[in-house]
């Protein structure tokens, strides 16, 4: 009996860790809409596995973490950050690629949403 619950507690704990390693990530989630005009009207964000993806009409490519909110995309050598609100929500997504800044606001989503969620939102 001991050892069924020191293994449950060791799993719990594991698990738990887990989950604390991806949840930073997963504020980042959504899909980012920006104004007329711009080359890119739509982002999605999604995870896989313990990357960021960008999705968009010009295609789909990881994204680097390179601090708090700050990312890099490698295939357009752009700068992603992501800004927050008061109560410290993502909000927007600012990329700077070639002298460009595009600023998409993010939408509501679901508070919990899978991959298959957001696919089907857009």
């Amino acid at each position: 009996m001991k050892k069924t619950l020191l293994l449950a507690v060791l799993f719990m704990g594991v698990m738990m860790t887990v989950n604390a390693q991806e949840s930073p990530l997963k504020a980042y989630i959504g899909k980012y809409t920006f104004a007329a005009g711009s080359p890119v009207a739509e982002v999605t964000i999604t995870l896989e596995d313990t990357a960021l993806i960008v999705n968009s009409a010009m295609g789909s490519t990881a994204i680097e973490k390179k601090g708090t909110d700050t990312f890099y995309l490698a295939q357009y050598d752009a700068s992603v950050v992501f800004k927050r609100d008061a109560s410290n929500a993502v909000t927007e997504v600012a990329i700077m690629v070639q002298g460009m800044e595009l600023v998409g606001k993010k939408e509501a989503v679901p508070a919990v949403a899978t991959k298959e969620e957001l696919f089907f939102l857009n």
